[in-house]
């Protein structure tokens, strides 16, 4: 319950900096863009596990070079707000379900090849493997159900992936990402672990709203 609580005062906290966010920087350039729904395998070292989210475009900027040959050079960077939620299986250990929020990067070219950056804050909650038995200050011995912590947790991650969009006209993105997770406190430092994504993006046309700023150069 103390975990669930957590979570929701920290959801409430961010969308309401999010609307904040999307009320001030709207104006009349503002387009009918997609919202990204995201699937992967995700893999802490060898440990298997899996992660679902949704990205929530604010901003785009669409970029043309002209190089002196004539030669025109286009490339669009992205910028979202995500939510994402995660698990993996560390096995004789112990499972760990981690929600995030952040703020992702994304430079696509035009023949769909793109690379992104992401940092994210969140919750984790881990729950030990196999049975676990707590002692009271009396010596009374008894069985704890759902035995694990919570911890506030940092993650960065980069990666590339290809647009099918670009050139297939296909909704559908897939993308390879390594991720660094910090977990804090634990055991009063910090919890280092890398983290492996391997996933799909589709695209839902025409749901949400951001601004579009266009460079020539």
């Amino acid at each position: 319950m103390e975990f669930l609580t957590g979570i929701q005062r920290f959801c409430l906290t961010f969308i309401f900096s999010i609307s904040s966010f999307l009320a001030i920087s709207q104006n009349d350039n503002s387009g009918r863009i997609p919202l990204n729904l995201k699937a992967s395998y995700n893999s802490s070292l060898i440990y298997p596990g899996a992660r679902f989210g949704a990205e929530f475009q604010v901003l785009t900027f669409d970029t043309t070079y002209i190089k002196e040959s004539g030669k025109k050079k286009n490339f669009v960077k992205d910028r979202f707000v995500s939510a994402n939620f995660s698990w993996y299986h560390h096995p004789y250990y112990h499972d760990n379900l981690y929600l995030t929020f952040g703020w992702a990067n994304r430079r696509t070219k035009s023949g769909g090849l793109f690379t992104e950056f992401s940092p994210e804050i969140g919750l984790s909650r881990t729950f030990i493997g196999g049975t676990t038995y707590k002692v009271d200050n009396e010596g009374n011995v008894s069985l704890e159900r759902s035995a694990g912590y919570l911890y506030a947790l940092i993650s960065v991650g980069g990666g590339v992936g290809y647009d099918f969009s670009k050139s297939k006209f296909k909704p559908i993105m897939v993308f390879y990402k390594l991720n660094l997770i910090l977990m804090f406190p634990y055991n009063s430092t910090i919890y280092l672990r890398p983290a492996m994504e391997l996933g799909i993006i589709y695209k839902i046309q025409g749901l949400h709203l951001s601004k579009t700023k266009h460079h020539n150069k």
